[in-house]
């Protein structure tokens, strides 16, 4: 099955640069096994270090990428490396997929006596899958039935949350394999909270998110020495918290018992250094709607919110909340009023879009708009909407902005996505201006590859302006990368900050430089070389000596090509002598020894 959209452009949309070329080098290593296709859903097994291996999940969507999953503890931001070395075997190795049909198709055909069989009988082998279903059924199923259930078992959310958080049946491991979280389901929990939220219906989803934390709170306690991710739940929690409170006309007494439970939930977490988690929960049932001043920027008679015009996280929570709630309710120009009157500019920018206020919303960015990450988001509204040369244009003129120092990583993400829409477009000169502006912020091989191969008969002169970039920045991660992929050995070895070796021994830009610069360079060759054996011989890293013999050769080379092989000869008996009591190192220094002759 062709997918038009998944091309290698959408691929690197998808992730980082860093991940992206990671994942190519894992695809290109056979990293990749066990590709299925099943219907809309790709899975995927990829080998990481040390024989672990990831499982890989990637929903597709009208040919493009729906959502993705890893087993990996990667949450960087964007697609890991494992999900980009499986998209880009299915797209550059169609003939690895195994085609295999999806769960839908092989179970259209059972009847209800056949489907109730096989359920009981997995059932038999899984015990989690009998509570799931249980709670499935009492929690809500949207995609099912098409409509909430009239009622929700809390005492069985709360079960099945405390199922999972016992890890008696997890799928994903900490790093000690005891007791593991099964965070994906349990999130997955917390989601059946979402729908009812879409439609206004803040009672049901307190029915979930509740008895969730009740069993969250306690659970996460027992194991907060030693806990990694599972605390990230509790601030989204006290969000939909929040918003459920906020749609949710709730007697007095019932808000009094919310009020007491979450200040118990708060203070235990206070007990472990998560200050405020909750507030944002506590806010909505203090204050609601009844804040000082509100009424009036809901109305439009105000500009400012809050009044004192100093926001704190907690007061962005509440109002990210209060937005959700305006927004679900179809209050629009109130949501209008307050996202303005807040200066959540992109909130605002995104309902005029909605709205089909285009010249508005754009209006409305280039007035207000300081970061790429805004900007981004908001022309990806745009094209998405349909407005491909809106969506242009403002990419265009926040491509041009001077982007903070700090906010490098936004200005690439958006030049990224203007040169490769610019370029499936046609529009060659927008796309090279783009590609410049995503290597100036980036200063990475990737970018500047990338360029390359945009500008065809152009490059000659793209080249220089990039080179010239390179050498004018102050900090370029990759900079020795690029010179060496350019053959500018001069160059490369300038931009080695001595001062930083020994670093990292096993460094395969430096490696590679110490081997084709050994003849040009050869005093600096053997500084560096030595110093890196050195590092690692004289720390007693037993499990690197290969590497650090890897190393000496390359001294030995540059000695030989300086004419100084009586030197090399002198300084590698005394490296055997110094660490003759080192029985994994000394066979490979005397082995250097006897190679001498073949130098």
């Amino acid at each position: 099955m062709k997918d038009a959209a998944l091309d290698e452009n959408a691929v690197r949309a998808l992730a980082t640069v860093e991940s992206f070329t990671r994942g190519r080098e894992y695809f290109r290593r056979g990293a990749v096994s066990d590709l299925e296709r099943r219907g809309e859903r790709i899975v995927a097994e990829v080998e990481g270090r040390e024989f672990t291996s990831y499982a890989v999940t990637i929903e597709l969507h009208d040919g493009g990428v729906a959502a993705t999953r890893c087993s990996c503890p990667y949450d960087w931001g964007g697609a890991c490396k494992h999900i980009v070395a499986v998209l880009l075997k299915y797209k550059e190795t169609p003939g690895a997929v195994a085609e295999r049909p999806a769960l839908a198709d092989m179970l259209g055909d059972l009847d209800r006596e056949a489907l109730m069989a096989l359920l009981v009988k997995r059932a038999g082998q899984d015990p989690g899958l009998e509570p799931w279903l249980e709670t499935e059924l009492v929690s809500g199923m949207p995609g099912v039935t098409g409509k909430p259930p009239a009622a929700i078992d809390s005492k069985l959310v709360r079960r099945q949350a405390e199922r999972l958080l016992s890890g008696g049946y997890a799928r994903r491991h900490r790093w000690d394999d005891v007791g593991a979280v099964d965070e994906e389901a349990f999130a997955a929990l917390i989601d059946k909270a979402k729908p009812f939220l879409d439609i206004g219906e803040g009672r049901n989803a307190l029915k979930i998110l509740e008895p969730v934390m009740e069993a969250l709170v306690p659970a996460w306690r027992e194991q907060a020495d030693f806990d990694e991710t599972l605390h990230e739940f509790f601030p989204p929690l006290g969000q939909l918290i929040a918003e459920a409170v906020l749609m949710s006309d709730l007697l007095l007494e019932e808000r009094d018992d919310l009020m007491v439970r979450l200040d118990v939930w708060q203070g235990m977490l206070d007990d472990y250094g998560l200050d405020a988690c909750l507030q944002v929960a506590v806010d909505a049932l203090e204050q609601g709607w009844d804040e000082i001043g509100l009424d009036d920027v809901l109305a439009g008679r105000s500009r400012t919110w809050p009044p004192s015009g100093r926001s704190d996280w907690t007061t962005e929570r509440l109002t990210q909340a209060r937005l959700r709630v305006l927004d679900v309710s179809g209050r629009i120009d109130a949501f209008l009023y307050l996202s303005s009157a807040a200066s959540r500019h992109g909130d605002s920018t995104a309902m005029l879009v909605r709205l089909g206020r285009i010249d508005e919303a754009v209006g409305r960015a280039h007035k207000w708009f300081r970061s790429s990450e805004e900007t981004l988001q908001l022309a990806r509204l745009l094209m998405d909407a349909g407005h491909v040369d809106a969506a242009l244009d403002l990419a265009e003129w926040g491509a041009s902005l001077a982007p903070e120092s700090n906010r490098l990583a936004g200005a690439a993400s958006l030049a990224r996505w203007l040169r490769d829409n610019a370029g499936l477009l046609g529009r060659k000169e927008l796309a090279l201006m783009a590609a410049r502006r995503a290597f100036e912020a980036s200063m990475s091989l990737e970018d500047f590859e990338v360029a390359q191969t945009l500008a065809g008969a152009d490059w000659i002169e793209l080249r220089a302006g990039l080179l010239t970039s390179l050498a004018a920045a102050r900090h370029a991660w990759e900079r020795t990368k690029i010179y060496l992929s350019e053959g500018m050995i001069e160059d490369a070895v300038r931009s080695v900050d001595l001062e930083m070796i020994p670093g990292n021994p096993s460094d395969t830009v430096l490696l590679r430089l110490a081997d084709i610069a050994h003849a040009s360079h050869p005093g600096w060759v053997v500084d560096i070389a030595e110093r890196m054996a050195g590092g690692i011989m004289e720390a007693g890293q037993s499990r690197h000596y290969e590497l650090a013999a890897q190393w000496l050769e390359k001294a030995a080379f540059a000695y030989d090509a300086a004419g100084r092989l009586e030197d090399w000869i002198a300084r590698i008996d005394f490296l055997i002598e110094k660490h003759r009591r080192k029985h994994k190192l000394r066979p490979l220094l005397e082995a250097l020894r006897l190679d001498v002759g073949t130098l």
